[in-house]
């Protein structure tokens, strides 16, 4: 068994879980904020601040993370279109 190809899985597994572990974080974040909005802890103008606040810190952490997720995609797309391209050679 390949075991560099499945920490390799592991590891791109582990980076998509987190990915998505943030957004239902951030996402989570703003509706309470929300919430409170409704239940008249904080001002509506809190509540807009602090969605712009997290809103922007929440798509930097994406673009972040996302470039260098995209960069190891391609590579592995690259890389596995070649081993496919060499094994249709095989089969002819």
């Amino acid at each position: 068994m390949d075991t560099s190809h499945d920490n390799t899985n592991e590891v791109k597994a582990a980076t998509y879980e987190s990915l998505a572990v943030i957004n239902r974080g951030f996402e989570q974040i703003i509706s309470a904020i929300y919430k409170l909005q409704t239940l008249g802890v904080v001002s509506d103008e809190y509540v807009e601040s602090q969605e712009i606040i997290a809103s922007e810190m929440w798509a930097k952490i994406n673009c972040n993370i996302l470039t260098s997720v995209t960069e190891r995609e391609q590579d592995d797309r690259n890389h596995f279109s070649r081993m496919r391209a060499n094994l249709e050679k095989q089969k002819k």
